[in-house]
């Protein structure tokens, strides 16, 4: 099962509409200059940031211009995005859950941002969303990932 699959299948699990799960995806495989529009004024982002914290700023900004979206969709893909494949790339016993989302708060995705005017927004609530739709689906996402997601050293069964 290719990796687009299980990341769709998921987002789909998580409320996430199929065009903002495929815009996220996206943008963290292939980067993000083709979603800008030409007269875009970056001078707010710190290019020196850590990309994962320019990816997460740029996501919640769009749920923000989104008037529609009272759910993050944005940071809740990227967020998704991110955890799935972070199960492939730990070297963490996959078999437990816990440790896997302990592991990739430590290691992986921030959790907060600081906003234009220096405020902090904190994404715990869409973390611990994510966090406990796969949990309570364990064995369908271990199933989801058994596929060709996982390398056969990586295979969890």
């Amino acid at each position: 099962m290719p990796n687009w699959f299980v990341h769709d299948k998921w987002a789909k699990k998580a409320g996430i509409d199929e065009f903002i799960a495929y815009y996220v995806n996206r943008n963290i495989d292939y980067g993000t200059s083709w979603a800008y529009p030409e007269n875009y004024d970056s001078s707010h982002y710190n290019n020196n940031e850590n990309i994962a914290i320019q990816q997460l700023q740029f996501f919640y900004q769009k749920d923000l211009d989104n008037a529609n979206d009272d759910q993050n969709s944005y940071v809740k893909a990227f967020i998704l995005h991110h955890l799935l494949d972070y199960f492939r790339e730990t070297r963490v016993n996959i078999n437990d859950i816990n440790l896997v989302f302990e592991k990739f708060l430590q290691n992986k995705v921030i959790i907060e941002i600081s906003d234009s005017k220096g405020n902090k927004i904190d994404f715990q609530k869409e973390m611990g969303e994510i966090f406990n739709l796969l949990r309570d689906n364990k064995n369908e996402l271990y199933e989801d990932l058994r596929g060709k997601y996982f390398t056969d050293s990586q295979n969890p069964i």
